[in-house]
């Protein structure tokens, strides 16, 4: 069988292109054509790898909107109207002529795909069933798209579970902007999942997820998932919303209250204003916010309000119920701190405003405002607020596809909460030790699934919290092991520098830390995201002989499974003195910096199995220990 190159024209949208195919034929031409084809398919493979590898980081492009939103709470029967203005701005190179909505919503069903899901996953979300399949009909959600139109055309839709594929009546070619009006009647689900009415803990309104919201668009097309269970990926830009609710209602959400002396509730720009309100009024209450990629909103009429103004300039808001008003006694303090400490390790915090609100059904994360439920201990408090306030800098700012890079958000995050938290209660500097032991746990239990596998995929909820969670902070913790924690710093603050209000993809993050580093780090981000492979590490023997200038050492290493990772090494000698080695990888091309003491080994070449290590020091080495800072998921 033999292989011949074929060209042919291929039209895709509006765009015509040419095509290189591989043809196989069982009749082989002669040997010399034959080597001659072989030699251009491997120049062509070469050509097309080297051009994939130069296209893998994030477009220099991303698309924008514009939302203006008329809502209406008709909070007595839970249900809400509404009309939406979506300015869509397409900056991509691609003439669209259709778009996609999501209709989250619609996942509030017995029936739905969330439902279905839960129905066959090993270990369902404790928080989704069975009350998901129990809901009745004024219990359940969805959203009624009543009128569509495109600059007063009116469009068609088709609606499948919680996404709407519209035709659209103009195409919008490249470089410019459409409108879509919209109408819709929607009822607020039972909360069941992060949004919802009547929360376990008496919140009237958590209103997350809860308008007709375009899907992402970027290199790779239309992001137009199902909202099975997990994950958000949007475009940013600009919302205005107005929000009708009766009057005895408090408000709070993403963006700044453009009327607070209208609605009080203690946003009121003067203290002195005093206001009062009857359950038969309504108000109208105004938010705006600008580059951010959603919007989420709470409402109940006995939250208690408490604004403060931090020295960094960001106005701070807490929401949550009287009966847990002594158990948030410390929030006031302890928000602006973890906001502040995190935007050291990070970068600034962007916004004007942070809300803090008791909602929900655990701990969620929005532009400018995070849902947490409120009966917890002060210690689980400052926990859950710590991880959801960093989500505003990987989630709200870096913008990643969460949906198919879920490690680049809730790993990244783990990662800086827990130094947050810790730097907020005055402690020293944690260890990950353990998240990486949890991460050998499940690969022994053959549960251990791809970092980069879509959230929705996961085989079981375990495996994506193990992969989401501890995973991606095995990325940022190990990549101080690889070049050093105060490279990794800087790679923090770079990439945030970088990316925000971006959509950053994985080749962004290892380009940014090679940049940094000034290393080669593409085996390691291979490895450790789309891979599961496991990493073990030994000492195999230790041999010393006296020389004239003292003893050398030979210490044999051994690599007992596929990882490839370089490797430290805590020395013993016959002194009782200690000393410390670092091994690089040869496909590093260079090592990480070190204290003065340490000894850098020759780099290990990778297809070797075996490695000795070379010491020289006044005293013979008597004992050996791999990774002695645990920081590696060491096997064994």
């Amino acid at each position: 069988m033999s292989v011949y190159l074929v060209k042919k024209k291929v039209t895709g949208g509006t765009r015509e292109f040419s095509t290189i195919s591989l043809v196989c034929n069982r009749f082989p031409p002669t040997t010399t054509v034959m080597y001659r084809q072989l030699a251009v398919i491997t120049s062509l493979l070469v050509f097309c790898t080297a051009m994939n590898v130069f296209a893998q980081g994030s477009p220099n492009w991303q698309q924008r909107v514009h939302y203006k939103m008329d809502v209406t709470l008709l909070a007595d029967n839970h249900k809400m109207t509404g009309t939406q203005w979506l300015t869509y701005t397409n900056n991509s190179p691609d003439t669209l002529q259709t778009v996609f909505y999501h209709l989250y919503f619609n996942a509030f069903q017995p029936s739905s795909m969330m439902a279905e899901r839960n129905r066959n996953l090993p270990d369902p979300d404790g928080r989704v069933v069975p009350r998901i399949w129990n809901l009745s009909d004024d219990e359940i959600g969805y959203h009624h798209v009543l009128s569509l139109t495109q600059n007063g055309v009116r469009l068609s839709h088709d609606v499948n579970d919680t996404v709407m594929q519209v035709e659209l009546n103009e195409p919008v070619p490249p470089g410019t902007s459409t409108t879509i009006k919209m109408k819709f009647q929607s009822q607020v689900p039972l909360q069941t999942r992060r949004n919802g009415r009547d929360s376990n803990e008496g919140v009237d309104f958590s209103m997350s997820q809860w308008y007709p919201k375009i899907a992402a668009y970027d290199e790779r097309g239309w992001h137009a998932d199902p909202y099975v269970g997990r994950e958000f990926y949007a475009p940013f830009g600009t919302f205005e919303v107005s929000i009708k609710a009766p009057a005895n209602f408090v408000l709070g959400g993403t963006g700044v209250v453009q009327n607070p002396d209208v609605v009080g509730h203690g946003y009121q720009t003067d203290d002195a204003i005093k206001m009062s309100y009857s359950a038969a009024d309504s108000l109208t209450w105004m938010f705006k916010a600008e580059n951010v990629h959603d919007f989420a909103w709470v409402a109940d009429t006995e939250y208690i309000h408490e604004k403060i103004q931090g020295e960094d300039g960001v106005t701070y808001h807490l929401l949550y119920l009287p009966d847990v008003a002594q158990s948030w006694s410390n929030m006031s303090q302890q928000v602006p701190q973890l906001i502040q400490s995190l935007g050291r390790m990070v970068g600034t915090y962007p916004y004007p405003q942070f809300t803090v609100a008791q909602a929900g059904d655990g701990g969620m994360e929005y532009p400018m405002v995070n849902f947490i439920t409120g009966r917890r201990s002060p210690m689980s408090l400052l926990g859950v607020t710590a991880h959801e306030a960093a989500h505003e800098w990987f989630y709200a700012v870096l913008g990643s596809n969460e949906a198919d890079y879920s490690w680049m958000d809730e790993g990244f995050t783990q990662y800086i909460s827990t130094r947050a938290m810790n730097d907020v209660l005055g402690r020293p500097a944690p260890s990950f030790g353990g998240a990486l032991q949890g991460i050998v746990t499940v690969q022994k239990l053959g549960l251990s699934e791809r970092l980069n596998t879509p959230s929705d995929w996961f085989e079981t909820n375990l495996g994506y919290g193990v992969a989401a969670y501890s995973g991606g902070l095995m990325v940022a913790d190990m990549l101080g092991h690889v070049m050093s924690d105060e490279v990794r710093d800087e790679w923090l603050k770079e990439y945030f520098r970088r990316y925000k209000f971006k959509h950053p993809n994985p080749y962004d993050v290892e380009k940014v830390a090679e940049d940094v580093s000034g290393l080669r780090l593409d085996w390691f981000f291979e490895q450790l995201t789309n891979t599961t492979r496991q990493l073990d590490y030994g000492v195999g023997s230790i041999a010393s002989f006296r020389g004239d200038n003292g003893w050398t050492s030979t210490i044999g290493l051994e690599r007992k499974n596929q990882m490839v990772m370089p490797v430290d090494v805590r020395l013993v000698h016959r002194d009782g003195t200690e000393s410390y080695a670092t091994v690089p990888l040869g496909i590093m091309q260079g090592h990480k910096p070190v204290a003065d003491g340490w000894t850098v080994g020759k780099p290990w070449n990778w297809t070797f199995t075996e490695y000795n290590l070379i010491v020289e020091s006044t005293s013979p080495v008597v004992a050996a220990e791999v990774d002695p800072f645990h920081r590696t998921p060491d096997f064994n």
